[in-house]
């Protein structure tokens, strides 16, 4: 089976690497097209007024890689519509160097990547870590360790290419800086908590400028409320929240969430989760 693979870092981040290197063992054949620099918080932002610059960048005839002077949507929609991806069964974005939970997670370049492939389409993943010493459940203080997040993003990425889910689905996966175990939580976006602005007076000549820090602390908060994503990653679960283009219907999304449910009873076995069924009413 073959996967798309891109990211919001870039091209040569450690992310991408270890999570291509997972993808390829596992025995996917990925095609990677990945941003020639690091593209993270622009959401879905994509270039529509200037020509991309699209290189060969290394790999080989099963595993080619593409480097794109663009967003990581670009690179998506550039990949499908172009037809360099005609063969690919699943769209995968990742690894994140930091949390993407929460409502804030729209900002994030690694969902928006992956919800460019659920709306073109194609079932999409995009999974992210949280650093280690981190004290938010999206900071990206000290180095991430995606060992965990490859072995996970490639068990899922099996079962979202073989046993694609409803139409136009896409799973936001986050795990965790710290593991409390291997079982994978069904979550939801988690509310965030907004700070007011941190506005001071520019050192302009001007007295009609002003400095605004968009997030008042540097990093946003959350309600953490259970069955949430953030409150799984502060429990130290990984945490899966199913996402659906269903233009207002309704039922995709209903059975987007049954079918997820079914792929982590399936999926937990096999990462070792051996304790029993999760008791915390999240995964109902």
């Amino acid at each position: 089976m073959n996967i798309l693979l891109t990211n919001a870092e870039g091209y040569d981040a450690p992310g991408i690497a270890a999570l291509r290197s997972a993808l390829i063992l596992s025995g996917f054949n990925v095609l990677t097209v990945a941003p020639a620099a690091p593209q993270v918080r622009l959401s879905k932002a994509i270039s529509e007024c200037e020509p991309v610059l699209v290189e060969r960048s290394g790999g080989d005839d099963r595993h080619p890689l593409y480097r794109v002077h663009g967003t990581a949507p670009d690179c998506v929609r550039i990949a499908i519509l172009s037809g360099l991806a005609s063969q690919v069964r699943a769209v995968v974005v990742g690894i994140g160097e930091e949390a993407n939970v929460g409502e804030d997670a729209s900002n994030s370049s690694t969902l928006g990547a992956a919800l460019e492939g659920g709306m073109l389409g194609y079932p999409a993943m995009a999974i992210s870590q949280q650093a280690h010493g981190s004290h938010s459940c999206c900071g990206s203080r000290g180095t991430p360790d995606f060992a965990w997040a490859s072995t996970v993003g490639a068990e899922l990425a099996a079962w979202l290419a073989g046993s694609p889910p409803p139409d136009r689905s896409v799973l936001n996966i986050n795990v965790p800086a710290h593991l409390a175990d291997r079982h994978i939580k069904l979550t939801s976006f988690s509310e965030c908590i907004w700070e007011p602005l941190d506005c001071r007076r520019a050192n302009v000549e001007s007295e009609d400028s002003w400095l605004v820090q968009p997030h008042a602390n540097g990093l946003p908060r959350f309600a953490k409320e259970p069955g949430s994503d953030a409150w799984a990653l502060d429990k130290g679960h990984v945490s899966v929240t199913p996402l659906s283009f269903d233009r207002g219907i309704g039922r995709s999304a209903v059975k987007l969430r049954a079918w997820t449910r079914s792929i982590i009873q399936q999926v937990d076995p096999r990462l070792g989760a051996t304790d029993g069924a999760c008791s915390a009413g999240c995964c109902g």
